[in-house]
C-alpha cells in the first residue's frame, strides 16, 4: 500500500470539509442520512441493497445494523419512518413474503448519492 502525499491528503481533507459545510446548509437526503452513525449505516445498507438489486426489509436492516451499531428497533423504525416522511425512501409490499415490506429508495435519494459519489471520486485527483 502506498501512502498519498501530504498535498493530496490536504486537498482531500479540504474537499471533505467543504462538502460537510455544504451538506450542513442543505435540506436533502445526504444531510438526513449523514447526521449520525446509525442513520449513515442505515443509508449505506439500503443503498448497497439497491445497487446489488437485493430486497431489504426492516428485519434484514435491523440484523445488518446490529453488526456495527447498537440501535434499538424503535430507533431504527424512527429513522425509516422519518426518511419515508421526507420522501427519501418508501415501503413496498414484498412479492416474496406478503407479511413484510421492502425498503425502496426514492429517485431523489439515488440521484443525490450518485452526485455525491462523483464529488468523492474527484477528491483524490
Amino acid at each position: 500500500m502506498s501512502l498519498i502525499s501530504d498535498s493530496n491528503a490536504s486537498n482531500i481533507c479540504a474537499g471533505l470539509l467543504e462538502d460537510t459545510l455544504k451538506i450542513c446548509k442543505a435540506d436533502n437526503s445526504l444531510k438526513f442520512f449523514r447526521k449520525d452513525f446509525a442513520s449513515r449505516t442505515v443509508w449505506l445498507l439500503i443503498l448497497k441493497a439497491h445497487f446489488e438489486k437485493k430486497d431489504i426489509t426492516i428485519e434484514i436492516l435491523a440484523r445488518a445494523v446490529a453488526e456495527v451499531s447498537i440501535i434499538s428497533k424503535p430507533t431504527l423504525r424512527q429513522i425509516v419512518d422519518n426518511a419515508m416522511h421526507r420522501g427519501f425512501i418508501k415501503l413496498v409490499d414484498s412479492k416474496k413474503d406478503h407479511r413484510s415490506m421492502n425498503i425502496v429508495l426514492e429517485d431523489v435519494t439515488i440521484t443525490e448519492f450518485k452526485e455525491w459519489c462523483y464529488f468523492i471520486k474527484d477528491l483524490g485527483k
